[in-house]
C-alpha cells in the first residue's frame, strides 16, 4: 500500500514568539557592537594614493607630510594648553573648598579652647552674676525657703546661704524636701524629723510639668492640687497656708524667694503652685539665669533665681552633683565613677539590670550594651551611657537615699531656732507633713539605692571672693619664664659638683674682685665655702685661686 504524502508544516506563528525573537536579535547585536567598541577595531580608512603619472608626485606627497605634522603638532599644543587651563581650575577650586575648612577648624579650635578654659560651662553667664542674682533674692523677700533634694538633704544645704538670710532679723527661713516621692517612707521622716530640730522643715512633691500654657483643675485628694493630667502636686495647699499665715494683713502681701542649688526644683515648685507653667524648667543645670517675679495670688509674690554656686573647696562628688556646670566629654565619666563609689554597688546592680562589674568602666559597658548604645562596628557608646546615668542620678528619675547623720551637726543654735517658729502653728504644720508623707507614694528600701552623703556644702555669694577664685587660677595657669629654669638649673648642677667634690673645693671669700665679675658665673655661698663655675676648661686652668676677694 502506498504511504500517503504527509503536508509540510506551517511557518505561520504566534506574535508574542515573533516579537521574542525580534528583540532577542536586536540584543544580540547590541552586544556585538559593544565588544566591538571595547576592542577598538575601526573599518580602514582607504589611503588616496596618487598615480604614478601625475606631474610633481613627489612634492605633493612632501607637503602632504608637512602639513599632516604640522596638524599633529597643533594637536599637542591645544591638548597642553587644556591640560593647563583644567590644573588652573583645579587649584582655585582647591583654594576656595581649603579656605572655609580652615576657618571651619579655626573655629572648632576656638570654641574647645574655650571650653577647656569655662570648665565645660553650660552657660555663658559667669559666676559673679549668679552670686549677684541670688543676693538680690534674700534682700528682695521676707520669707525665704530653701529648695531640698530629699534624696540628700543635707548635702543640698547651703551653710553660707542660710547665714546670710539669718543676719536679717525680720526673714524667715523654711527648708522645702523636694522630690520626696523618690525616698522611702521611712527615710524620708527620719529626715523630716532630723530638720525640724533647727528649721521648719515642708514635706514637697511637684508636679510633672506638662508643657500647656493653661492647665484645667480636677478633683483630687485633700492636701494635693492637681496641675495636669494626671500628675498631683503633694503639699501645696500647706506650704500656701503657711505663707497666708505669715502676711501681716489681708490686704498687705509678702514677697517669698527660693533658693537652692541647681536640679532641686525651685522653678518647678512655683509652677506647681501656680498651676500655670510660667518658669522655664528643664533638666540642664543653670536653665534659671536672672531673677524673676511670679505672683501667685493676691498676697503672695514669688521670687525665682538662679541655683548656689558651690565652692571649689568643697569634695569632687559635691561638685560634680551640685554644680553649675554641666559635665561633658571625660568630665561626664569622672562624675559616673564618683557616684558608683558612693553607691551601693548590689543595690545599683538590681536598679538598672545588670550582673557584677569590677569597676566603672565595665558597668557603663555593660550599660551601653544593656540599653542598645552601641557606635559604629558593635563598640559599645560609654560616654552616652555615662550621660544616662548623670541624667537619672541628677534629674527626677532615680530613686536613691541618704541616711542622717548619727552625731549632731547642727549649725544654727536654739535661740535662732525659736526666732523661726514665732508665728507658727507647729502642731498644724506636722499634721499636714503627715497627711502628705501619707499621701506619697514612694518605693520600698530595697528598690532604693543607698547613697552616702559628702555632708553640708559649701556656696559662694560674696563676688569678690570668685574674683580672687578667678586671679589666683590666672596666676597659676601662667607660663615660667624658662629663663629662670635655665638658671635654677645651672644652680643645681653647681651644688652638684660642690657635693661631688667634697673638701677638694677651694675656698674663697665672700664677694669676687670687681674686674672679674663679668668672667666668673658665681654661686652663693654653701656652708661658708664658695664655689666658683667657668664656661671653658682654660680658664679655669688661668684661675687664680689665691685672688682675694673683697
Amino acid at each position: 500500500m502506498k504511504r500517503p504524502k504527509l503536508r509540510k508544516g506551517s511557518k505561520r506563528m504566534t506574535c508574542s514568539k515573533r516579537y521574542k525573537i525580534q528583540k532577542k536579535v536586536r540584543d544580540h547585536k547590541r552586544k556585538v557592537r559593544k565588544e566591538a567598541k571595547k576592542s577598538g577595531f575601526k573599518k580602514p580608512k582607504k589611503d588616496i594614493t596618487i598615480p604614478n603619472d601625475a606631474p610633481f608626485k613627489e612634492d605633493v606627497l612632501r607637503e602632504a607630510e608637512l602639513r599632516k605634522q604640522r596638524r599633529e603638532e597643533l594637536k599637542q599644543a591645544q591638548k597642553l594648553e587644556r591640560q593647563k587651563e583644567v590644573a588652573k581650575k583645579r587649584n582655585i577650586e582647591r583654594t576656595k573648598s581649603d579656605s572655609p575648612e580652615k576657618k571651619k577648624t579655626e573655629k572648632t579650635e576656638k570654641k574647645e579652647k574655650s571650653k577647656l578654659k569655662s570648665g565645660n560651662r553650660s552657660n555663658d553667664i559667669p559666676e559673679r552674676s549668679l552670686c549677684g542674682e541670688v543676693k538680690k533674692v534674700i534682700e528682695a523677700s521676707d520669707v525665704v525657703l530653701e529648695v531640698l533634694d530629699a534624696r540628700d538633704p543635707i548635702g543640698s544645704r547651703c551653710v553660707q546661704a542660710e547665714e546670710a538670710v539669718l543676719r536679717f532679723p525680720n526673714k524667715k527661713l523654711f527648708l522645702i524636701l523636694n522630690k520626696s516621692d523618690l525616698v522611702p517612707k521611712a527615710n524620708l521622716e527620719k529626715w523630716l524629723c532630723f530638720l525640724n530640730k533647727e528649721i521648719p522643715t515642708l514635706v514637697f512633691k511637684c508636679s510633672t510639668q506638662v508643657q500647656e500654657r493653661k492647665l484645667e483643675e480636677k478633683k483630687v485628694k485633700p492636701g494635693c492640687i492637681d496641675v495636669s493630667h494626671g500628675t498631683v502636686c503633694y503639699g501645696g495647699n500647706a506650704l500656701l497656708r503657711l505663707l497666708h499665715d505669715l502676711c501681716p494683713s489681708p490686704n498687705i502681701g509678702i514677697k517669698v524667694g527660693i533658693i537652692g542649688f541647681p536640679n532641686v526644683g525651685k522653678s518647678s515648685l512655683i509652677n506647681s503652685l501656680r498651676q500655670i507653667h510660667v518658669c522655664k524648667v528643664g533638666a540642664m543645670k543653670g536653665t534659671t539665669k536672672v531673677l524673676q517675679e511670679v505672683n501667685i495670688d493676691n498676697q503672695i509674690k514669688m521670687i525665682d533665681g538662679p541655683g548656689l554656686v558651690v565652692s571649689p573647696s568643697n569634695r569632687e562628688v559635691t561638685v560634680t552633683l551640685r554644680g553649675i556646670h554641666q559635665a561633658v566629654g571625660d568630665g561626664v565619666l569622672g562624675a559616673v565613677n564618683i557616684i558608683l563609689k558612693h553607691s551601693d554597688k548590689q543595690q545599683v546592680m538590681l536598679q538598672y539590670n545588670i550582673s557584677d562589674f569590677r569597676n566603672p568602666l565595665e558597668f557603663l559597658t555593660l550599660l551601653a550594651h544593656k540599653r542598645g548604645m552601641l557606635k559604629k562596628g558593635g563598640i559599645p557608646d560609654t560616654e552616652s551611657a555615662a550621660k544616662l546615668l548623670l541624667n537619672d542620678w541628677i534629674g527626677a528619675k532615680l530613686s536613691y537615699h541618704s541616711s542622717p547623720p548619727a552625731a549632731k551637726c547642727q549649725h544654727i543654735d536654739g535661740a535662732m531656732t525659736g526666732r523661726l517658729r514665732e508665728g507658727l502653728n507647729l502642731g498644724l504644720l506636722e499634721a499636714d507633713n503627715l497627711q502628705t508623707v501619707k499621701a506619697l507614694k514612694c518605693p520600698s528600701s530595697a528598690s532604693s539605692i543607698s547613697f552616702k552623703s559628702p555632708g553640708l556644702t559649701s556656696g559662694i555669694l560674696d563676688e569678690n571672693e570668685i574674683v580672687q577664685k578667678e586671679e589666683q587660677m590666672a596666676v597659676d595657669q601662667e607660663p615660667e619664664d624658662p629663663d629662670s629654669e635655665e638658671d635654677d638649673n645651672a644652680l643645681g648642677e653647681a651644688d652638684k659638683e660642690d657635693e661631688d667634690s667634697g673638701d677638694k673645693s677651694p675656698e674663697v671669700s665672700e664677694e669676687p674682685d670687681s674686674t672679674q665679675k663679668n668672667d666668673i658665673k658665681a654661686i652663693p655661698p654653701k656652708d661658708g665655702i664658695r664655689s666658683v663655675c667657668f664656661d671653658k676648661q682654660e680658664d679655669a686652668d688661668s684661675y687664680d685661686f689665691n685672688r682675694d676677694f673683697v
